[in-house]
């Protein structure tokens, strides 16, 4: 076993990655980390299903005007356990990527989704998921919440995003083992 999954395991499990697991559950996850798993999949997460602290977000969907949508379905519910009641309001979406901004607000808050030099550079899926992300990461940390929400493969069709304890992503970020692609990133204002 490479020493560095196995380090990394053990302090994830200090950190209490595994708490809200049964206790085979857990020694599973762990071992499966220790055994070379990315800590946010497959046998480490027991195939989570979104929810709880993963959550599905696909960069095209939300960039189609699907925002509130597509975080209304999960996120919302397990937002407001750590003190933050999500609302949107579609400010603009325009008829065409050339024509317009697409804005909404979140909890009040202007939120410029993408422009159409988005458009044109070639990333509108990426930031479509990024800058609403860093919005409600900002509402996190103002409720005085502990986690905040960190994207793996962010602007794809396969864009997850995960309520994390930022010691967690540490960990995982530390360990030198997982390639950039699939290391946690905190959502920045963009």
């Amino acid at each position: 076993m490479d020493q560095s999954y196995v380090e990394m395991a053990r302090q994830l499990r200090e950190l209490g990655w595994w708490q809200d697991f049964s206790a085979e559950d857990a020694a599973t996850g762990e071992r499966a980390v220790a055994e070379g798993a990315h800590p946010l999949g497959g046998k480490a997460t027991l195939d989570e299903e979104p929810g709880s602290r993963f959550f599905e977000v696909d960069g095209e969907e939300m960039a189609e005007g699907g925002v509130a949508r597509t975080l209304q379905v999960d996120l919302v519910p397990a937002l407001r356990e750590h003190g933050v009641d999500l609302r949107f309001e579609l400010i603009d979406y325009p008829g065409s990527v050339d024509s317009g901004d697409y804005v909404i607000a979140i909890n009040g808050r202007r939120c410029v989704v993408w422009t159409p030099a988005d458009w044109a550079a070639g990333n509108p899926w990426w930031v479509s998921t990024v800058r609403p992300l860093a919005v409600v990461n900002d509402l996190l940390a103002e409720a005085g919440a502990v986690p905040r929400l960190y994207t793996l493969y962010a602007g794809s069709n396969q864009g997850e995003a995960w309520l994390l304890d930022p010691r967690i992503a540490e960990v995982i970020a530390g360990s030198g083992v997982l390639k950039e692609e699939s290391l946690p990133a905190l959502p920045a204002h963009a």
